[in-house]
């Protein structure tokens, strides 16, 4: 599973689209199976979904979604 999650985050990161931590872009945090996307705009989620779902589709993989 975590090539397919890498490959994922080379994707999202490639995107440009999160906050910045000093210098640093965050628009994804992993841990184990856990993905969260983080956007300052409702068109950069939309972006990163769309990513996500094109990913899905490539890899043949479904994402669970949890309700917050």
């Amino acid at each position: 599973m975590i090539v397919y999650i890498d490959e994922l985050l080379l994707k999202l990161s490639a995107a440009g689209v999160g906050y910045y931590i000093g210098s640093t872009l965050v628009g994804a945090l992993v841990y184990a199976d856990d993905i969260v996307l983080i956007c300052p705009t409702p068109s950069a989620l939309r972006l990163l979904l769309k990513l996500c779902d094109d990913f899905a589709c490539e890899y043949d993989v479904m994402f669970k979604r949890r309700q917050v």
